[in-house]
Parts: structure tokens; C-alpha cells; sequence
């Protein structure tokens, strides 16, 4: 864009399109400053369109070249609808307004859109030397990584004071190590906090009248007394790894943070390089990708990180749906000011009915968290009346069976599809029979 074309509004890029135009709030996201923000997106709030107009609406005004885009999600197949999306959006918009974007079907000018992890190895296989990591380090598979533990576990000859299984123990080390690496910990960290917090539980009184530990904390004492000893197996795992000159994803992530915070030259680079970084969904990410991305990209750089916190999904993995809350902290304006936050929350996935009962449902979360939380989410302006059914079944199989007749009533074939959410793995098969009984497909 030169000094003498007019800037192209969200409204106006969307008509180019074809597009709807966006809501006020998505028209705030997608035209704010570049500077970090937090966008707090419901279920079914359009984040993913917001995200990519967000992207589309700075290069169609050439306030950043495509190729300086940075985007990261999750998954492989999250990174790829985005990219796809962005791409042929911007297809859309050369053809619409020609010299408005030429250069972005370039190959080499495209912005650069991955999975967390794969940014993390990106990060270690170019700058892994100055940690005295070798760039040619090959990544475990998970059963790779089970195999070298189990041969450490096998050949372990200290007791460990535990009768368990073999595989239960190889479980453990995988575990442990992962968690280690998640929070950014050596094992000697570990070991001395175990340590001091046995002497602080040895140190308090019972309480009450009881002279002796609850039954509880007994219990707590000993399985911190094991994971103390399965130390020892988890430091020998990894130098294991070392010596083979492997990784696995979670020293990818430990090793691209301990290069983030050490290395001043990697995080300087990265900001040259990517001038705009979009999160996709923040509230999943652990606390070693925070602290990886706050070293990179903190101190007023444009991140803008999307995220729900009553989404939260990942928390065996060392997630926080906290970690959104903290971001206007961790994520400051080049002013030192908090950063900006906005929120989405007319969902475009749901009738009104059922938009009722999940903010009833939803409403005990909202008061936990009322700073950062989403207010109850919104119908989309064509949002039909919608229905919510429901049934009280006396056994699983009735459920199945219920299940089964909802979905065959309305089942178009070439048309429909659907999808069964179940409370755990168990009721797979017992659903998947009564559809099949229906005549359904599965």
C-alpha cells in the first residue's frame, strides 16, 4: 500500500470477497493495532475466519509483508485449514483488487503457518549447537521412545520398592520425563522439591487430635517417596537419548525455550523474521511453550493469542486454563502497558435453544472467572429456534439405542453427517451397534 491509497476496511476486504461481513467485535480484531492482544473466542465464535481476516486485513493494507507472518495451532490438520484459508483469501483479493497484493502467491512470500511443536523443532535444528545440541538429532516416535525406556527399565538394577509391572513402570518414566520437560525442570530440580516437600509434610502437626498422619497424606508421602526413586530411571532415560543423539517432543520444546531464554541472538532473529505471530487456541499451551514464546516474541512485539479458557483440554500436559488470564502480563505493549483484550462471542454454530442451555450449563465458569471469561455467548443475526432433547435411559444400552433413533430420524444419505460425543471410550461399541442396526453408516 502506498502513502496514497486509502486503507481497505474489514467490511470492505469481506464484500471483495464474498465473505459476510464481520461482527463489531470481530471488526475490532481484525483492525486493531499492531500490538499484542488477547482475543478470548467462545465455541463457535468464527475465531479461525477472525484469524485469517486478521492476517488478510495486514497485508491487503501492507502493514506486513505475508512472508513475516508467523501462525501457530496445535495440530497439523488446524495449521493446514488456516494456511489454506489465508492463501486463498488472498488469491481472492489480488483478483479482486489488482497490484492490492501482488507477490503473495509467491512461494517464498507466504506466511508461515505450523504446529507449536514443529516451531520448537524448527527453533533446535537450526540454533541446537550453540547448546551444544546437534542439529541432526532424529525425533523418537512414541513406541521408539517406550522401546528406550523399557531397555533402561529392564536393566535397571537398584530397587525401586515398587512390585509393579514392568510396563507400568516404563509408563511412569515416560510420564515423568514428560512432565519434566513440560515444566522446564532438571531432575536434580525435582529431586529437591520432592525432598522439601516430604520435610514440610514430615514438619506439620496432624492436627486436631490426631497424633499420627491422615491416611491420605501417608499415602501422598509415599508416592512421592516412588516418584523419587523413579528419578534415578528418568535421569538414565535421558541420557540414554543423549547418547543415541535423539529427541522427543517434549525436550523439542524444553531445549527451543532454553534457547529462547539463553540466547539472545535466536529471539532478536525470530522477531526480524516474523513480524506479526498469531496463537491459536493459547489456552492449551503448556507452560514450557509459554515461556518459549514470551522469551521470543514478549516485550511489546504484535502477538496476538486466541483462546478459551473454558476450553481448556490439555492439562495432563502441563496446560493452564490460566495461562490466557496471564497473558496481558506476560505479553506487555512496548509502553510496559497490559496488553488488549477482546472477546468474540456471537457463536455462528448454534440455534438459540441450544445456545440456552449451554450458557445455563455454562454459567458456574463464568462466575469462577469473571475477568477474563466469556459473557454468555450470542445467536448469529439468522439463528433458528433450534431444540434440545432429553432422555433419561435406566442403562447404557437404552442410551445407545436412543442415540441411534435421534440420529436415523434425521438422516439424509449424501447429505447428513454426524457425530456421537461419549463420555468415555467404553460406550464406543455399544454405540457404534445400535447405529449400525439402524442401517447407519459409522
Amino acid at each position: 500500500m502506498t502513502a496514497t491509497t486509502p486503507p481497505m476496511s474489514a467490511e470492505r476486504i469481506a464484500d471483495l470477497l464474498g465473505r459476510p461481513r464481520p461482527t463489531p467485535e470481530q471488526t475490532e480484531v481484525i483492525e486493531a493495532p499492531l500490538e499484542p492482544m488477547l482475543v478470548v473466542a467462545g465455541a463457535g465464535s468464527g475465531k479461525t475466519e477472525t484469524m485469517s481476516a486478521r492476517v488478510v486485513w495486514l497485508i491487503a493494507n501492507g502493514l506486513v509483508e505475508p512472508h513475516a507472518v508467523l501462525g501457530l495451532t496445535f495440530t497439523r490438520k488446524a495449521a493446514g485449514e488456516l494456511s489454506e484459508r489465508v492463501t486463498r483469501r488472498l488469491r481472492q483479493l489480488r483478483r479482486a483488487v489488482p497490484g492490492r497484493v501482488d507477490g503473495v502467491l509467491d512461494a517464498l512470500d507466504r506466511p508461515t503457518i505450523s504446529t507449536y511443536n514443529s516451531y520448537a523443532a524448527s527453533l533446535v535444528s537450526d540454533h541446537g549447537l550453540r547448546i551444544g545440541r546437534e542439529p541432526g538429532a532424529r525425533l523418537l516416535s512414541e513406541a521408539t521412545q517406550w522401546q528406550v525406556a523399557s531397555e533402561v527399565v529392564e536393566r535397571w538394577h537398584g530397587d525401586l520398592e515398587t512390585d509393579a509391572a514392568v510396563s507400568t513402570v516404563v509408563g511412569a518414566v515416560l510420564d515423568l520425563s514428560g512432565a519434566l520437560d513440560e515444566h522446564l525442570l532438571s531432575v536434580a530440580d525435582a529431586r529437591a522439591g520432592i525432598a522439601r516437600l516430604v520435610d514440610d509434610i514430615a514438619a506439620t502437626p496432624p492436627g486436631g487430635r490426631r497424633t499420627t498422619l491422615h491416611a491420605d497424606v501417608v499415602k501422598l508421602v509415599r508416592s512421592l517417596g516412588e516418584r523419587h526413586r523413579l528419578l534415578d530411571v528418568v535421569e538414565a532415560y535421558q541420557e540414554r537419548k543423549r547418547t543415541m543423539d535423539a529427541l522427543d517432543f517434549g525436550d523439542q520444546v524444553s531445549l527451543a525455550a532454553q534457547l529462547a531464554e539463553g540466547v539472545e541472538a535466536v529471539g532478536q532473529g525470530e522477531r526480524d523474521r516474523f513480524r506479526v505471530v498469531l496463537l491459536d487456541e493459547y489456552q492449551d499451551t503448556s507452560y514450557a511453550q509459554i515461556r518459549l514464546l514470551s522469551a521470543l516474541f514478549g516485550s511489546g512485539h504484535p502477538v496476538t493469542a486466541v483462546g478459551d479458557p473454558n476450553q481448556s483440554i490439555y492439562g495432563w500436559r502441563g496446560a493452564s486454563a490460566s495461562g490466557p488470564a496471564r497473558f496481558p502480563d506476560q505479553f506487555r505493549t512496548a509502553g510496559g502497558a497490559p496488553a488488549h483484550v477482546h472477546r468474540l462471542s456471537t457463536s455462528w454454530r448454534n440455534d438459540l435453544a441450544v445456545l440456552d442451555v449451554a450458557n445455563t450449563t455454562s454459567a458456574p465458569l463464568f462466575a469462577a472467572d469473571p475477568g477474563n471469561s466469556l459473557p454468555a455467548l450470542v445467536a448469529r443475526p439468522d439463528a433458528g429456534i433450534g431444540s434440545v432433547h432429553g432422555v433419561y435411559a435406566a442403562t447404557v444400552e437404552e442410551e445407545a439405542a436412543a442415540v441411534a433413533e435421534l440420529v436415523a430420524k434425521r438422516w439424509e444419505p449424501g447429505t447428513t453427517t454426524a457425530a456421537v460425543l461419549c463420555r468415555a471410550r467404553s460406550q464406543f461399541p455399544l454405540i457404534e451397534a445400535a447405529l449400525r442396526v439402524r442401517g447407519l453408516p459409522v
